[in-house]
C-alpha cells in the first residue's frame, strides 16, 4: 500500500471517529444509567477525563465540601443561639419573656437567599463572567449592610427550554414549574433573537445562600438593597428571601438538619436532586431540596410519566431519558465547575461569602 493510501486511511479515520464523537457528544442516556457513568462518558466523549474527580460533580468532592460547608453554617448559628440566649437571660428579669425556642431564635436572624440572575450559551467560556458578575454583585450589596453576613454558592443548572415547553403543553405543570420557564424566557431577550429557534439548552446562573443579621430590621434593608439591583427586576420573583422551613413531610425540622441540607443541596454541582442525590437530568421547577415532592413514589411517577409523554420523539421508545442531559451539557458543566472552584487556590471559588 502506497503512502499516500496510508495516509488518506487515517484521514477518514480520523474524520470518522471525529464524527462519532460528535454524535456521542449530543446524546442523551438511558433511563435507570447511574450518575457516575453520565459523568464518564460525557467526559470521554469530550477528551476531559482529568475532571472525573475534580468538581462538585464527583461524590466524593461532593461530600467534601458539603461537610465544610454545614460546619460554617453550623458554627454561625451556635455564635447566633448562643448570643440570643445570653441576651435572654439579661433581660428576663425585666421583660419576663419566656426562653426563645430555636425557630425563634432562626426566625429573627435567619434568612435563605436564592437570586435567579442570567441565562448564557451552553458554553463555560461564556458562563465564567456572568458567575462572577453575580458573586462580586452580591458581596458588594451584602458588604453596604451593617450586621448582614451572607454564605452560599454560585451554581449554574442546564435548562431546557423547549422541554419544559413541551412539559407545559402535554402535563400538568405546578406553579413553579410554569414561573422557571417565564423566568428563563425573560432572561433570554437579552440574547440574540434567534437564540430559542437555533439553541433551547441554555445555562442558568443563580445563587443560593445562608444570609443571618443581628435583628430584623437589617434583613429588611437588605432585602431592599437587593430587589435594587435592576438587573434582578427583570422577571417576577427573580429574588427569594425567605425564613427556613421548620417542617419537611408533615415532621419537624431542626435548625441544625436544615442548615445540613441547604449545604448538601447548594453544593451538588448538578441539576436534579432528590433523596440526598444529585442527578444529571434537567430540572424543570424550581423547588429546592425536594421540598414540593416529598414522597419518592411521587418524584418517580412525575419523571416517568413525562417520559412516557415525550417519549415520541425518540427512536429508541422506553429506553431514552428525555430527562437526561446530552454529554455535551455534561462535559460544558463539568468545565464550568471546574472553572468556578479553581477562582482561588482551595478550590472554593464558587463560594459567595460577605459580611460579618
Amino acid at each position: 500500500m502506497t503512502a499516500d493510501k496510508l495516509k488518506k486511511l487515517k484521514k477518514d479515520k480520523d474524520v470518522m471517529l471525529e464524527q462519532l464523537r460528535q454524535e456521542s457528544l449530543a446524546s442523551q442516556h438511558i433511563i435507570g444509567s447511574h450518575n457516575k457513568n453520565r459523568l464518564v462518558k460525557a467526559l470521554a466523549a469530550g477528551r476531559r477525563l482529568d475532571l472525573v474527580d475534580r468538581t462538585l460533580l464527583s461524590n466524593k468532592v461532593h461530600a467534601e465540601h458539603s461537610t465544610r460547608l454545614t460546619n460554617r453554617f453550623q458554627a454561625r448559628w451556635t455564635k447566633l443561639q448562643t448570643k440570643a440566649l445570653v441576651d435572654w437571660k439579661k433581660a428576663k428579669h425585666l421583660t419576663k419573656s419566656k426562653k426563645p425556642t430555636d425557630s425563634e431564635i432562626a426566625a429573627t436572624h435567619f434568612r435563605f437567599l436564592t437570586v435567579v440572575d442570567s441565562v448564557c450559551h451552553v458554553s463555560a467560556n461564556e458562563a465564567i463572567s456572568l458567575v462572577k458578575g453575580l458573586k462580586s454583585q452580591i458581596q458588594a450589596v451584602t458588604n453596604k449592610c451593617s450586621g448582614v453576613w451572607c454564605l452560599g454558592v454560585i451554581e449554574v443548572e442546564v435548562v431546557e427550554i423547549d422541554l419544559m415547553r413541551k412539559i407545559k403543553v402535554a402535563d400538568k405543570t405546578t406553579a413553579t414549574e410554569t414561573r422557571k420557564l417565564d423566568v428563563c424566557e425573560a432572561l433570554g431577550k437579552d440574547l440574540s433573537k434567534s437564540l430559542f429557534a437555533d439553541e433551547t439548552a441554555l445555562f442558568l446562573i443563580h445563587s443560593h445562600c445562608v444570609v443571618t443579621a443581628q435583628n430584623p430590621r437589617q434583613l429588611e434593608i437588605f432585602e431592599e438593597k437587593l430587589r435594587g439591583v435592576k438587573r434582578w427586576q427583570k422577571a417576577s420573583r427573580q429574588l427569594e428571601l425567605k425564613k427556613l422551613s421548620e417542617s419537611f413531610a408533615g415532621k419537624a425540622k431542626s435548625i441544625e438538619r436544615n442548615l445540613t441540607d441547604i449545604a448538601r443541596y447548594i453544593t451538588k454541582g448538578g441539576n436534579d436532586w432528590f433523596g440526598g442525590k444529585a442527578y444529571l437530568r434537567y430540572k424543570v421547577g424550581f423547588e429546592n431540596y425536594s421540598e414540593d415532592v416529598s414522597d419518592e413514589a411521587m418524584w418517580v411517577a412525575i419523571n416517568w410519566r413525562r417520559n412516557k409523554l415525550l417519549q415520541q420523539e425518540h427512536k429508541a421508545e422506553g429506553l431514552i431519558d428525555v430527562l437526561s442531559m446530552t454529554n455535551e451539557e455534561i462535559l460544558e458543566l463539568a468545565i464550568l465547575i471546574d472553572m468556578m472552584m479553581g477562582l482561588n487556590r482551595t478550590r472554593t471559588g464558587y463560594l459567595v461569602s460577605a459580611g460579618r
